[in-house]
């Protein structure tokens, strides 16, 4: 199996934890990266954190400076569903001028037009979701389509909850848990691309910049690559013809890119699903 490693909300997700700030989670997820021999990560960057903690803008340089390219994920981190194409590609055009910015820092901010979008949400109706794509088309973007979300964002949710309850049995758990829980995810999106395309597909995953990757990223990767799993880059994974194809599917909520497919093609993935981990499992955890 191939897998691109993602992350968004750089230069943060999720609440703080005592003893680790937002810099410290960065780091921790950084040095995952270089310590498992990941090439490229793209880290996804919101702006609106920034502006009211001016300091984060050294999240994204740090970013820049280890080697990783920053992709646009909208200023203010909006739903599609709640504003126009026009606000919407006016805040994409926002997070732009920022990643423009840090062009002195690094040569990689010049690789900033991959656009992922916010929530998984690529439009409730066609008309909107064909303005935000032609717009990305004009502009020089590629989409960075997802074919795994691990909801990470759900466990660090969790883990900052027993943390500030000292809940140390909790924590544990949930380190303990976060490789298997990557390891059904990527089991469930190969198989669903086996009965959609007959062969494998590089997979795209999204994890967030959150306190629980910053904890388990390193033996995430470990277990990966005992595996035999090739971590490679989204450029290489973008070749696949599969990320050419246009679902042209209107959707209500988030979707991966598979999901989308599957929709278009009627093939019920409801019998793939985790259902170990459930969201709805992990908000109650610590709750």
């Amino acid at each position: 199996m191939k897998v691109v490693i993602t992350i968004d909300d750089v230069p943060g997700e999720g609440d703080q934890v005592a003893g680790m700030n937002r810099t410290d989670v960065a780091r921790a997820i950084l040095k995952a990266l270089k310590d498992n021999g990941v090439e490229q990560a793209y880290g996804m960057a919101n702006g609106w954190e920034i502006d009211t903690h001016p300091g984060e803008i050294e999240i994204l340089k740090e970013w820049l400076k280890a080697g990783y390219p920053l992709g646009n994920h909208t200023y203010h981190h909006i739903s599609l569903e709640k504003v126009s194409a026009d606000a919407y590609t006016a805040d994409i055009e926002k997070m732009d001028r920022l990643l423009q910015t840090l062009e002195p820092v690094s040569p990689l901010a010049a690789k900033r037009h991959v656009f992922r979008y916010p929530y998984l949400e690529e439009g409730s109706n066609l008309q909107k979701r064909d303005a935000v794509r032609n717009y990305l088309a004009k502009n020089g973007y590629a989409i960075a389509e997802v074919t795994v979300d691990t909801n990470d964002w759900a466990w660090t949710d969790a883990y900052n909850r027993c943390s500030a309850q000292d809940d140390e049995k909790q924590m544990t758990w949930l380190t303990e848990h976060a490789v298997d829980n990557i390891e059904r995810h990527l089991r469930a999106a190969r198989i669903i691309a086996n009965r959609l395309f007959h062969r494998q597909v590089p997979q795209i995953v999204l994890i967030h910049a959150g306190v629980i990757e910053a904890v388990t990223l390193d033996a995430v990767l470990k277990d990966l690559r005992s595996k035999g799993v090739q971590l490679i880059t989204l450029e290489e994974a973008l070749k696949d013809p599969m990320y050419s194809f246009n679902p042209n599917l209107a959707y209500q909520g988030g979707e991966t890119f598979l999901d989308q497919i599957a929709s278009v093609r009627e093939l019920n993935v409801d019998p793939f699903r985790d259902t170990m981990y459930t969201v709805d499992k992990i908000n109650l955890i610590c709750k």
